[in-house]
């Protein structure tokens, strides 16, 4: 975001109600920014120069997201114990879990490198 105010100078007033003003101060604060950055930001999306992320639900989401990967990762590491408590079982069956696994690895891979460019985006 520009930090140039020398620009401004038009003075824009508006009326909201209830519900608008309480919609946008709740969003501004979500987002981390004032009122104004706000609408500053909305135009710009809609010229599209810029984008809106509400970080809070973006936060939620991306919390949820690492621990649903760590249920995998669990039920991943229990398949595997059973797997080698069982060596009796039939070689297709761990050729099966091998080409699964190496899938879900490449599934994950992917799923860190869009964490990582979400975080280096919103920071």
């Amino acid at each position: 975001m520009k930090k140039t105010h020398e620009n401004r100078t038009h003075k824009i007033t508006f009326r909201l109600n209830d519900q608008e003003v309480k919609f946008l101060d709740e969003f501004s604060k979500s987002a981390g920014i004032s009122r104004s950055d706000t609408l500053r930001n909305l135009i710009r999306k809609i010229q599209g120069d810029a984008s809106i992320i509400k970080t809070d639900k973006l936060l939620q989401t991306l919390n949820e997201l690492a621990a649903e990967q760590g249920r995998v990762n669990s039920n991943i590491n229990q398949l595997a114990k059973h797997a080698n408590q069982y060596s009796h079982l039939d070689p297709k069956v761990f050729a099966q879990f091998n080409s699964l696994l190496a899938r879900y690895l490449d599934y994950q891979e992917d799923m860190n490198r869009t964490f990582r460019k979400i975080y280096k985006s919103i920071s």
